[in-house]
């Protein structure tokens, strides 16, 4: 491969990884990634000169100024997101000069865009995916600026090199010509030099990220990308949405669990929104028809960076240890403020801000641009039936009874006569709780593909007509259906647990993982989850190699999420910390070392005085030098330092003909010479080598002398064999000599 052809893929290389970065952020349409690639495969052909094509200058540079309010059209007129309209002015322009053939300050230009489009990406996606493609991009830069430099400089040095005459004085020189070809620069050297340099780069990197101060580092990283839509979490919510959401395999959030042993592994739901009020259609929070919610919700408060939900857990944080189930949550740029956690969240902590409603909802500012990393302990313990059942009270509180056992006007009458039914016999609330739960369960089936018969309310379509839904319809059933029996109950909206990874032992959750339950009030109890949905209605996961290959990458994205997005101040001491007692742990092993090296020195050097007799300073050092272990070890001295020498001589002659061919030649012939004027055979002035060493007349000359000759003026390059082959000659003719 020549300089040209690495320079030209390198520079593609480079411009296409700036390309994919802004793919990666999938902010950009596809019309704009179509024509892009093309342009770029163009630009390709047209380098390559497999396609003769140029546009006039002035045209180019007409164009540029009739392209130029065009992202102000396109971000006014048409709407479009004003990161992605410069995105489409930035390919426009690199267009224009990507399809014609491009000088050295074009190619300059078309770097300075790939770095600004890299800059661009950086802003919209912090992941293993732009690090990868950082990777890449910082390989082909190097690599693209070196070979410019050689490619430039080559250029110029072949332009200013002009053919030399020969003198009529020099027509005795053994070199056929004055002017020698340019040697062609090797491209694997440049790939070589453009990977060390990377990988220097990344170590020098490394400390300095290690030690870089942080800055509410853990709750950023989405830049400047929009956040995702996530309907079904608002103070309104229609019918189906959460049925809409769950055909999208988009990922919502990734979660670590540390549950308490007698719950490990399991289910859990991430609780969402709770919603009260229904109007037939649409479910609400009744609270936002009277008011803001956020004006009739508080603040949680605050103690030093931790938010306590429930201000009583505190001080009983030691009856709790044994029910505290942790979550740490990786939750995506969203365009919903909702905060999930398992029920019954005692503290949360990694948040900017927090603010709880009358409907135990939590939620926090805005992140549609960034990612949130926060922790919440929960009490997950539930009583049990019988307990509950123990504990029948219906003396519920007028707030709670008015506000939870709503229902629309004119709703149908046959959704309680059913109910009545069902719940007939039932003395205590827990058993037709059970019983609507079960009916539900056993009776319907659960689809997305939902066909309503348009005849009156839907939850009463569902229930006698269609007899079929998804988990929204079925927890709208149980809620209004306990309502019908003066049961207080809400519906909440939220998140099953997610597909589980045991590579690295977290949850992964999409959006396709929504889902709605109910929630039924206790007196004692406060308010219990029930789930009328069927098992079909609940995630499945595969277990197969496909599987294993996503939860691997998914893996790698938590372990980049854990330590590089999320490495905080914290984690920063306390890696200090761990890196100072190493230190320290070492210092204290090294010591212990050095004091025993020291001790039996010391034994070493008494035993040896008391073996030698008293004499002389000049008798010591005889009988020192005529001990054993002394004349071992000097001799194993003076074996390491010859190999040593050898080896080194060795190398330099083998390195020095490989590197210099000329040069040694004229050495190595050079030496044969002054062999052979050592034992009386001159060569004189006017004698070719060929016809000095035919004169000679011995093998080991002419073999040395056919070498000098395909090395000096047949460019030879000489491989091990002939190189051990010219040391054999030499060292034959030597010996020949010598007698």
């Amino acid at each position: 491969m020549t300089l040209e052809r690495y320079f030209r893929l390198s520079s593609y290389t480079l411009l296409t990884t700036s390309f994919l970065m802004l793919v990666a952020t999938r902010q950009l349409d596809w019309p704009s990634i179509l024509l892009f690639s093309g342009v770029l495969l163009f630009g390709w052909q047209v380098d390559a000169g497999r396609i003769k094509w140029q546009l006039p200058t002035t045209l180019v540079s007409v164009l540029m100024l009739v392209f130029l309010p065009f992202p102000f059209v396109d971000w006014l007129v048409l709407q479009t997101p004003p990161i992605v309209a410069l995105v489409h002015f930035i390919f426009f322009a690199s267009g224009m000069k990507l399809i014609q053939a491009k000088r050295s300050r074009d190619w300059l230009w078309l770097y300075v865009v790939a770095f600004f489009q890299m800059l661009l990406a950086a802003g919209m996606m912090i992941d293993t995916t732009f690090f990868g493609l950082l990777i890449m991009f910082l390989f082909s830069a190097i690599s693209t600026l070196v070979s410019f430099e050689m490619r430039r400089a080559q250029q110029v040095l072949e332009e200013s090199q002009q053919p030399q005459e020969i003198s009529e004085f020099e027509f005795w020189r053994e070199t056929p010509t004055l002017r020698k070809p340019l040697a062609q620069p090797r491209w694997r050297s440049v790939t070589l030099f453009a990977t060390v340099s990377l990988i220097v780069i990344l170590l020098l990197a490394t400390p300095l990220f290690l030690a870089m101060p942080r800055l509410a580092l853990r709750n950023s990283g989405a830049g400047w990308m929009q956040g995702a839509s996530l309907s079904g979490f608002s103070d309104t919510v229609r019918l189906g949405d959460v049925g809409q959401l769950k055909l999208n395999p988009k990922l919502v959030m990734r979660v670590r669990v540390n549950q308490p042993p007698d719950q490990y592994r399991s289910s859990l739901r991430w609780r969402g929104v709770t919603l009260d009020f229904y109007d037939g259609s649409s479910w609400r929070d009744s609270l936002s028809l009277r008011s803001n919610r956020r004006l009739g919700a508080r603040p949680v408060t605050k103690r030093g960076n931790t938010f306590w939900v429930d201000e009583t857990a505190q001080s009983r944080r030691a009856e709790h240890l044994s029910t505290i189930t942790r979550q740490t949550f990786y939750l995506e740029p969203l365009d919903t403020p909702t905060i999930f956690a398992a029920p019954k969240p005692l503290w949360v902590e990694g948040l900017p801000s927090l603010w709880r409603d009358e409907s135990d909802g939590l939620w926090t500012s805005n992140h549609a641009l960034n990612r949130l990393v926060y922790q919440v302990e929960s009490d997950t313990r539930l009583p049990n039936d019988k307990e509950i059942r123990e504990n029948n009270s219906t003396d519920y509180e007028v707030d709670i009874h008015v506000r939870y056992t709503q229902l629309p006007k004119g709703f149908d009458p046959r959704v309680g006569q059913l109910t009545a039914g069902i719940t007939n016999g039932a003395t205590a609330t827990i058993d037709a709780a059970r019983r609507i739960e079960s009916h539900l369960r056993s009776n319907y089936s659960y689809t997305l593909n939902l066909k309503r018969t348009n005849d009156g309310e839907p939850v009463a379509d569902f229930l006698f007509n269609v007899r079929a839904g998804h988990c929204e319809y079925f927890a709208s059933a149980m809620t209004l259906m306990l309502r019908t029996q003066g049961i207080p109950a809400r519906l909440v909206n939220g998140f099953q647990m997610g597909e589980y990874s045991e590579i690295s032992d977290f949850y992964t959750v999409r959006q396709s993982d929504a889902h709605s339950w109910v929630e039924v009030y206790f007196p004692k109890y406060g308010w219990l989850a029930f789930d009328p949905t069927p098992a079909a209605g609940l995630s499945q996961y595969e277990n197969n190699w496909l599987a294993t290959l996503r939860h691997f990458s998914e893996s790698i994205e938590m372990l980049w999420l854990e330590h590089v997005i999320g490495f905080s101040a914290n984690e920063q001491a306390s890696m200090a910390f761990r890196m100072q007692r190493l230190v320290s742990d070492s210092q204290g092993e090294i010591s212990l070392k050095i004091a025993d090296w020291k001790l039996r020195l010391m034994n070493l050097l008494h035993t040896i005085r008391e073996e030698l007799p008293a004499r002389s300073s000049s008798g010591w050092a005889t009988t020192i030098f005529t001990h054993p272990a002394m004349l071992t070890l000097f001799a194993f001295g003076l074996l390491i330092v010859g190999f040593v020498f050898y080896r080194k001589h060795t190398q330099s002659w083998r390195r020095r003909i490989k590197q210099e061919p000329v040069a040694s030649a004229i050495a190595f012939y050079q030496e044969m010479l002054d062999t052979l004027a050592r034992a009386g055979h001159q060569r004189s002035p006017e004698q070719t080598p060929q016809e000095f060493a035919q004169h000679v007349g011995l093998a080991s000359v002419i073999d040395i002398t056919t070498f000098y000759q395909q090395v000096r003026f047949g460019a030879k390059q000489l491989n091990d064999a002939d190189i051990q082959r010219l040391e054999a000659a030499l060292n034959e003719l030597q010996a020949l000599t010598r007698r």
